[in-house]
This record gives structure tokens, C-alpha cells and sequence, in this order.
């Protein structure tokens, strides 16, 4: 059996409850509601307080999101494929660039490669998927975390009042034999998003 295949996530993402469950960690779930889009997803402009773990503690962000033509969950369908054939590093290479929007996290600016969204009840949850730097020691040593390429946000926004999220800052991303996308962070538990808004 491959790393790959042994670190396949117990985090669900499309269609499904989301089950996060880190090597050594807890588990935490939120099942959606699920649903259909009437019509085309909005994108928008988010913000919220962001909590994420560094070797130094624990940091609170500031946070703002940027969302242009998320996709709805069929249209990721082929994305399925390109995992099969080439793993987190075929698909890293198909998205990359594609600029879906773009996430500010602190001082740090970045863009975003994916991102689709699904309906949950009356309001939207975004799987906001970027793909991550790549550190100058991980390619030196051949280290494990090179097989979590991403970075995945999963931000809940409701039609009143504010929202929550999860921050994977090392993401590897799967697709089980139903559709559902799964998705694992490397090493200790996610961050989280807290008070998110709709600013447009």
C-alpha cells in the first residue's frame, strides 16, 4: 500500500458531512444539508478572524476572502479523473493558476485555485483550495509533507448573521468511488474560522 493511498482522509467535503480527523488528533464533524443551486453559485468578498497553529502557539489573523465563479460540485466531477491518473501532483498542476479569487491571511496575500460551493439549506459553504508554497527543506529532504501540496478553507456563510470555517494549511485532497471529495491535514489539528461575514 502507498503513503498516498494509507493517508487517505477522514475529512468529507462535497456531498457529505465534514469529518476532520488529523494523524493524532481529534475528529469533529458538521454534516450540511446539501442541496441544488437554483442557478449559478456567487462568489463575494468575505472576512472573519482566523485562528491557526504555529510551531510558536496558537495566532489570530485577521482574514478576508475573495470568491469570483466558484464551481458547483458536479462540475468538479472531472477532477476525479486526474487524481486517478496522476495524484495531488496532477491536480496541482491542472488548477494552479487558474485564479478563482484570492485570500489574505494576516499580511500574507495569496490566490486561490478552486473554489466550489454548495448549498446548505439557505445558505453557502465554499471549499476554497489553493495551492501551497512548497518550502526549500521539504524538496531537499523528500519529506512527507510534499504530499499535501494544498491549502483548503472550508468557510461556512450563512443568509443571517455570521459564520465558521476550517483552515488545512498542508492538504492532500481525495476522491472516494461516490464523488466525495476527501482531504487530510499534515500534522496536528486545522484552524479554524470564527465570525465570518458577507462584506459583498
Amino acid at each position: 500500500m502507498t503513503r498516498i493511498v494509507r493517508l487517505a482522509a477522514a475529512v468529507w467535503l462535497f456531498s457529505g458531512g465534514l469529518v476532520a480527523e488529523a494523524p493524532g488528533g481529534g475528529e469533529s464533524s458538521a454534516a450540511p444539508k446539501g442541496g441544488e443551486f437554483s442557478a449559478a453559485p456567487k462568489g463575494g468578498e468575505f472576512s472573519a478572524t482566523a485562528s491557526v497553529n504555529t510551531p510558536q502557539g496558537t495566532r489570530s489573523l485577521a482574514f478576508n476572502l475573495v470568491v469570483s465563479n466558484p464551481m458547483t460540485i458536479e462540475q468538479t466531477q472531472p477532477f476525479k479523473e486526474v487524481l486517478a491518473r496522476g495524484g495531488q501532483q496532477m491536480l496541482l498542476k491542472v488548477i494552479r493558476g487558474t485564479a478563482q479569487g484570492k485570500v489574505r491571511l494576516g499580511t500574507l496575500e495569496f490566490p486561490v485555485d478552486l473554489v466550489v460551493a454548495e448549498p446548505d439549506g439557505d445558505d453557502i459553504r465554499y471549499y476554497v483550495i489553493s495551492s501551497r508554497q512548497i518550502q526549500y527543506e521539504e524538496n531537499l529532504y523528500g519529506e512527507e509533507s510534499l504530499d499535501f501540496p494544498f491549502s483548503l478553507l472550508v468557510v461556512n456563510v450563512p443568509e443571517i448573521g455570521t459564520g465558521d470555517g476550517t483552515i488545512f494549511t498542508k492538504a492532500a485532497l481525495y476522491i472516494d468511488e461516490e464523488g466525495h471529495v476527501r482531504a487530510e491535514q499534515y500534522r496536528g489539528d486545522p484552524g479554524s474560522l470564527k465570525d465570518v461575514k458577507r462584506l459583498k
